[in-house]
């Protein structure tokens, strides 16, 4: 696909969208023509009172003003039906269930899916450990059984064995290299001290799953205290990590580019003892791009230690790339997996840690074409809907207000989307209008036009503050209240609120997370109940990865993937890989918002229009909320822009994979930017540039920002932003121009 040169325009449409100019209009001389235009109608409202049209208009005006209606339209294709919008100043207000496409119907979306034993019912006192080890687990933290994972890889990995392991997401894959490691280290004749250094070191690709790992390792090692675990991680202050590695850490959990930093930069850390080594989400460390890193750091261990360390590798994939890593960096492995009947006839058995999925090449798949088959946690309920672009915006908030609000007790939801301005901008959304009382909604929407609201983006921050003040039954009243908890997280976001939103949202029991994919691998958030995918996944891994946030160790979970109807297709491709999936239609969430009109948002002004007495109804009044919202706050109005404009380029950058099913083509801009709650046309909307103030987003809009390329965009929306130094530069056209140039004057 060819990269952006300019700003996001109607161009980007075939030309066979009759609604839209055409490009011979676009890239005319349109600046002519908009100023005559723009006096004309100047003219016709200072003589006839700021009427649009009159009866003394002449056909030549009114058929001009026809099409330029119509070039503005958000609505369907001009099929001869002439269909006005009602207009406020340069806004559009277009019907919400006029001229979408129909929704069909996916028949044979259910298959037969592999599954894998998650319980043995074996314990840990089967394996030869330190009974305080097994106490530990048991009393301390209640795990009384082991999973299928961790009896086939800790007897393993106890006999020293490199290994390679792949299992199913929430299976506790993490205990399965913890256990072995700890048991190691407490059994030393000479008993490990603190200054010795580094004696396992383990690589994870995200800031979040570093915490994660060593926060399970401070957890075992309570009963051997004299064994320090220690984490690192890019965000965080160098000069702290090199005081904590002066006083010494034995169990070294942390990113391969800040690992890498220290080795080449820190002189007290040593590698010299190392003897374990874990590389976890090995494909997604490589997709990320630190194939490079982990390469120098297997260099820097083959320098430092005398002897090789056993590796643990986990990965959900078999790339080229993870292949290649294993053969360079195991010595011999046992490969673990678990899978089911089916799938014992595999040559290679593998599992992937924390991540999700576990993916099982048999002959059956090989049957299909080669499609591999995965596995999903069979109490795992996987759901679709197939809702017009116009009605998505409405349908994810009904679904929220469903789940999380108008349901007691209120379930926990994880919902990704594929950029950070869409995140940065649902959160900003549905913290302004969802998460008010109807009472104060009015008020709150003044304040933010006054600018007297500063941080909305997280709702939880107002109650941490507020519960400061006030005493525990206090804190009891306000929460029996069901305010809206909506939480953000996406790479971009600085270490201290990455830190603060993991650890809050792991504790709260009912709200909202809006992220990025930076969440969708290795994280173990507790007690989610819903995974709702509001952006289609990349590749059917990226799927399988983000669904297993919940459903986790035998529990039950449910998932929802938001479909538009050209993207139908995506659930054939599901299918081809053994995933099962069951249609809900639109109305099924929507309906709910009839019966609870009254915890809906408050119109902004005084209306006398009738209560909503119809399903549609009800959708359109909370459409209007969100559109009104975004009309008052220039700075919300900016997010819905840039997140318009983020949201196409990152629709353009899918993988070869899943290509054919998601179309820029078939994307109307329109309905995009109505998604957005925006009453612009879609031209207009390219040039919205309010900026936004570090103190609440963390985020400076840069005047004139040139745009973005696809693999500019590409990296920037989905690397996550984890570490910076990481996005490739990308040369522009004409910067190649000039470097060919200086080598032929050579």
């Amino acid at each position: 696909m060819d990269d952006f040169s300019g700003e996001i325009s109607l161009n980007l449409v075939s030309d066979d969208v009759s609604n839209f100019p055409s490009r011979k209009k676009i890239h005319g001389d349109r600046a002519s023509r908009v100023k005559q235009r723009k006096e004309s109608r100047l003219d016709r409202e200072k003589n006839q009172g700021g009427h649009l049209l009159s009866s003394s208009a002449s056909g030549d005006n009114r058929g001009n003003l026809k099409r330029k209606q119509l070039s503005s339209n958000d609505d369907g294709k001009n099929d001869g039906i002439e269909t006005f919008k009602k207009r406020k100043g340069d806004s559009i207000i277009s019907s919400l269930f006029r001229k979408n496409p129909e929704i069909p119907n996916i028949t044979g979306s259910e298959v037969d899916g592999l599954s894998e034993k998650v319980f043995t019912g074996k314990t840990f006192k089967d394996l030869p450990i330190h009974p305080y080890l097994v106490s530990n687990l048991e009393e301390k933290h209640g795990f009384h059984e082991m999973t299928e994972i961790q009896r086939r890889a800790i007897p393993v990995l106890l006999r020293r064995k490199d290994a390679l392991i792949k299992s199913q997401t929430g299976s506790g894959k993490t205990l399965s290299y913890a256990v072995p490691i700890i048991q190691s280290l407490q059994s030393r004749k000479i008993r490990v001290q603190r200054n010795d250094g580094p004696y396992a070191v383990v690589i994870v690709p995200t800031r979040e799953l570093a915490l994660q790992s060593y926060d399970i390792f401070l957890k075992l090692l309570r009963t051997f205290i004299w064994i320090v675990p220690g984490c690192l991680m890019g965000g965080e202050k160098r000069k702290a990590e090199k005081s904590r590695l002066r006083k010494g850490v034995n169990i070294l959990v942390s990113t391969p580019g800040r690992l890498l930093d220290h080795i080449n930069a820190t002189s007290v850390l040593s590698l010299r003892r190392v003897q374990w080594l874990v590389i976890d989400e090995a494909d997604r460390l490589l997709e990320l791009g630190y194939e490079r890193d982990i390469a120098q750091i297997l260099n820097a261990l083959k320098a430092q230690c005398p002897d090789p360390p056993q590796t643990v590798l986990l990965s959900a994939t078999l790339s080229e790339g993870v292949e290649r890593l294993s053969s360079i960096s195991l010595n011999e492995p046992e490969r673990v997996s678990v899978t089911d009947a089916q799938a014992s006839r595999q040559s290679f058995p593998a599992s992937d840690d924390t991540t999700s999925s576990s993916r099982a090449i048999n002959s059956d798949a090989s049957e299909e074409g080669g499609a591999e088959a995965f596995a999903v946690p069979s109490r795992l309920s996987q759901h679709f809907v197939v809702t017009p672009c116009k009605l998505r915006l409405v349908t994810l908030a009904s679904l929220i207000l469903w789940k999380c609000q108008f349901t007691k007790p209120g379930s926990k939801m994880v919902v990704f989307l594929s950029t950070q301005d869409s995140v940065e901008f649902h959160s900003r959304l549905f913290s302004s209008v969802l998460a008010s009382s109807p009472k104060d909604t009015v008020g709150k929407l003044q304040a933010m036009a006054m600018g007297e609201v500063e941080d909305v983006g997280d709702s939880d921050d107002d109650d941490d503050d507020d519960d400061s003040e006030v005493d525990g039954d206090e804190k009891k009243k306000k929460s029996s209240k069901g305010k809206l908890k909506i939480f953000q997280l996406h790479g971009e976001m600085s270490q201290k609120d990455r830190s603060r939103t993991f650890s809050e949202f792991s504790q709260t029991t009912t709200g909202v997370l809006l992220c990025t994919d930076v969440a969708a691998r290795g994280l173990d958030l507790p007690h989610v109940d819903w995974i709702v995918q509001y952006t289609s996944p990349g590749s059917t891994v990226d799927y399988v990865h983000r669904v297993g946030r919940t459903a986790r160790a035998g529990t039950q979970g449910h998932s929802l993937l938001f479909l538009m109807p050209s993207e139908a297709g995506y659930i054939q491709e599901l299918n081809r890989h053994k995933i099962s999936l069951s249609q809900l239609q639109p109305g099924t969430i929507t309906q709910h918002l009839l019966s609870h009109l009254e915890e809906l948002p408050s119109p902004d002004a005084d209306t006398k229009r009738q209560k909503p007495v119809t399903q549609e109804e009800a959708a359109t009044y909370l459409q209007d909320r969100f559109e009104e919202s975004v009309l008052r706050d220039a700075e919300l109005r900016g997010l819905a822009g840039r997140g318009f404009q983020s949201y196409i380029r990152g629709y353009a950058t899918y993988s070869k994979e899943v290509k054919e099913y998601f179309r820029v083509s078939e994307l109307h801009f329109g309905h995009v930017a109505k998604s957005f709650a925006l009453r612009e046309a879609p031209g207009k909307v390219s040039g919205v540039a309010a900026k936004v103030t570090r103190k609440t987003w963390n985020r400076q809009e840069k005047p004139k920002k040139k745009p973005l390329s696809f693999k500019q965009a590409m990296l920037n929306e989905y690397s996550s932003g984890l570490q910076k130094g990481q996005q490739t530069k990308v040369a522009t056209g004409r910067q190649l121009k000039q470097k060919k140039k200086k080598k032929l004057m050579r």
